[in-house]
């Protein structure tokens, strides 16, 4: 079944008045909080507001439906914005894009990976484009090493395949750490908005990726260079030298 498909089907009709986020929630089997994750991420349209009450109709319900079909065949969150239209494509060399509609063709299950890493997408027409470049561009200045495009696009999806269950562990242990390092939330009389919350749960995800981030760069940077001589001395039969002009970009 395609995503046009899946977001048109044929759902059980709601009643006119349309359904609360918590009607909705039980129907579709999500917790109300992600619907509105997902509205902040703009995969889901924003409700009706009806006086002070904000209604959903089976619209909604096509959609998240939809997302929760992409989830259960393994794409994450980004991957899905893209195949939904909602990130937009970087704006790729046109021998770029030539070269991963020929990936997706030639080599679909490669493709495939890369999608659900999001990696790469696949616009409404079905063009391929890229949705995250810095990997992608990473993986392709291999070529310097002499290494053709599948294969380096092969090792890119096998890397993402190996961190993916240790970056679930760190995603939850590091967000733990942080929450139980924070001050203790300001106790008033009132409830937190969804607004606040919303933007809670944006800041403290920026700070998790982006400790995350520069923490495993800095980590893989100090043994690359402990070990990568060694390892290229022990394995490889010719000799690899470096002019010595070339200069190693860590920043």
């Amino acid at each position: 079944m395609t995503i046009d498909q899946m977001t048109t089907a044929a759902a059980p009709a709601g009643g006119p008045a349309g359904y609360t986020v918590e009607e909705l929630a039980r129907k579709v089997g999500m917790s109300p909080r992600n619907i509105r994750a997902h509205q902040a991420r703009r995969l889901l349209a924003p409700p009706v507001r009806r006086g002070r009450v904000a209604r959903y109709d089976d619209s909604h319900v096509r959609r998240l439906d939809a997302i929760l079909a992409l989830q259960r065949q393994g794409f994450n969150l980004v991957s899905i914005e893209a195949m939904l239209g909602v990130r937009a494509g970087d704006d790729a060399p046109d021998g770029l894009t030539a070269m991963l509609q020929r990936l997706a063709a030639d080599r679909p299950a490669l493709a495939h990976a890369l999608t659900r890493h999001g990696v790469i997408g696949r616009a409404a027409d079905g063009t391929v484009r890229t949705v995250r470049p810095r990997p992608l561009r990473a993986a392709l200045e291999l070529h310097r090493l002499r290494m053709g495009t599948v294969p380096a696009l092969q090792t890119l999806s096998e890397v993402l395949d190996s961190l993916r269950p240790i970056a679930d562990e760190l995603v939850a242990a590091v967000t733990a750490r942080m929450l139980a390092l924070s001050p203790e939330p300001v106790r008033g009389g009132s409830r937190a908005s969804w607004s606040d919350l919303d933007r809670e749960t944006l800041l403290l995800t920026q700070g998790v990726v982006g400790i995350l981030t520069e923490a495993f760069r800095l980590a893989v940077e100090n043994q690359a260079e402990a070990h990568v001589a060694e390892l290229l001395e022990n394995h490889l039969d010719a000799g690899v030298c470096l002019e010595d002009s070339t200069v190693i970009d860590n920043g």
